[in-house]
């Protein structure tokens, strides 16, 4: 008889009372009819759940969560896990074993606008945005600013530090799907000095197949490449996040092969993940 494996599979996604009125949160619902839910894009995170149990080999625990029937149970367990009638964000980590028993952490994060979660735009490097001029005659001159922004943006705010690793790391099931198995992440976010989950920095991964940025340590990672905004091509190694999957499917960023020597200091890019949803960022190599 085989061992049982040493790891489970996960997800971590946002709970938010936010979301209830966003019917965009529910666009892609696969279980029963549900016009609202506190649950951050949460067909995604069933997704990248079933397709990490299927390449596994896990059978019992893909078809726990397969289907309606299956994502109909794994809301169930959300549902019987958290307080759903609670103000406070939460952060909830949704844990998958491979005889399909289900478990559910949650612990409490910040607040964050409805933009950030899901932004009608993911507004270009400042160097990139046009400038509108108006004519004098009309009482002055507007122009879109670096600080400035368009009505339904991801908010930028303060930055965060995203610092590639100074070590290559090598692809493998572990870093193309999200499991407990995480010494690799771990190990990068101390080479680059990261210390506390609070702080606003990112580590970037970077894989031995020709120096190609796989993703960040605890999110999918976005470049402005060719006029666009590029996220690490999956080839690369790197995790299908449930926020990349979106912001494909939305136009917002199409994939590509972005290597670490075509990071350039203070360049602008984004982050994102299930928990946090899309945060503004700048290069750190320094």
């Amino acid at each position: 008889m085989a061992p049982e494996p040493d790891f489970q599979l996960f997800s971590s996604l946002r709970f938010d009372p936010l979301l209830l009125p966003l019917t965009i949160n529910t666009a892609a619902w696969d279980g029963e009819i549900k016009f609202f839910s506190p649950f951050y894009m949460l067909p995604y995170h069933r997704d990248r759940m079933l397709q990490a149990a299927e390449h596994f080999g896990w059978t019992k625990a893909a078809d726990t969560i397969r289907g309606t029937e299956g994502f109909n149970f794994l809301l169930k367990k959300l549902n019987e896990g958290l307080d759903i009638n609670s103000s406070t964000p939460l952060r909830v980590r949704m844990l998958l074993s491979h005889d399909g028993e289900i478990t559910v952490e949650s612990n409490p994060v910040p607040t964050v606008d409805r933009y950030t979660l899901f932004p009608e735009r993911i507004p270009p490097p400042s160097s990139a945005e046009p400038k509108m001029n108006v004519s004098p005659l009309t009482g002055g001159a507007l122009a879109i600013g670096e600080n400035d922004a368009v009505h339904g943006d991801a908010p930028k705010g303060q930055p965060w530090d995203i610092i590639p690793d100074t070590v290559r790391t090598p692809p493998s099931p572990y870093t193309s799907y999200k499991t407990t198995s995480r010494d690799m992440y771990v190990s990068a976010r101390e080479r680059v000095g990261i210390k506390d989950m609070t702080e606003k920095k990112e580590v970037l991964l970077v894989s031995e197949k020709d120096g190609e940025i796989m993703e960040g340590s605890l999110t999918s990672v976005f470049f402005w490449r060719n006029g666009k905004w590029a996220t690490p091509h999956a080839s690369s190694g790197g995790q299908i996040g449930t926020t990349r999957r979106w912001a494909i499917e939305e136009g917002y960023a199409v994939e590509g092969i972005v290597k670490v020597d075509s990071l350039v200091e203070g360049e602008e890019c984004w982050i994102s993940n299930g928990v946090r949803g899309f945060q503004y960022g700048k290069i750190k190599l320094a």
